[in-house]
């Protein structure tokens, strides 16, 4: 009896399981034609799904933009075309091993900052140097709410 049950039991599975497999294999080949997909020509014509806002400068003010007449304005002296460099701040961001992170670009020993050569690179500072300028970079905080562990 417990044979024939056995039996029973294998073949009802074997049925179900048969069943089960047959629709997996309807469905792979439910996929395997080809799928036309949208052409380049209606990609190419599509509007951008991007909106970007520009902030008006305006905006901030109340009320309308007054113009002043060209002849109002203040005569500029002959030298106010000549523009004035602002000198780059550097801002050392990170140490690691013989690298810096200085103003959110890595460099390494002997690398070049801008006029500045990369000469020596501590836990906690670096040397920039130039000619007979040395210029010292630190990431200790003179914040006293801040507080870094430099290890």
């Amino acid at each position: 009896m417990k044979n024939l049950l056995t039996v029973l039991i294998l073949l009802l599975s074997s049925i179900t399981l048969a069943d089960e497999l047959k629709w997996v294999d309807e469905q792979i080949e439910a996929i395997k034609p080809p799928r036309d997909g949208i052409s380049s020509s209606k990609i190419n014509a599509a509007r951008d799904p991007f909106i970007f806002l520009k902030k008006n400068k305006d905006e901030s003010k109340k009320g309308k933009r007054v113009s002043k007449p060209r002849s109002s304005l203040k005569k500029l002296p002959s030298n106010a075309n000549k523009v004035a460099k602002k000198a780059k701040v550097l801002v050392l961001d990170a140490i690691i091993n013989n690298s810096a992170l200085i103003n959110g670009k890595w460099y390494k020993l002997k690398d070049r900052v801008g006029k500045y050569t990369l000469s020596n690179v501590d836990r906690t500072n670096i040397i920039l140097s130039y000619k007979k300028k040395k210029l010292l970079l630190t990431t200790d905080s003179k914040n006293k709410n801040l507080k870094f562990k430099n290890n």
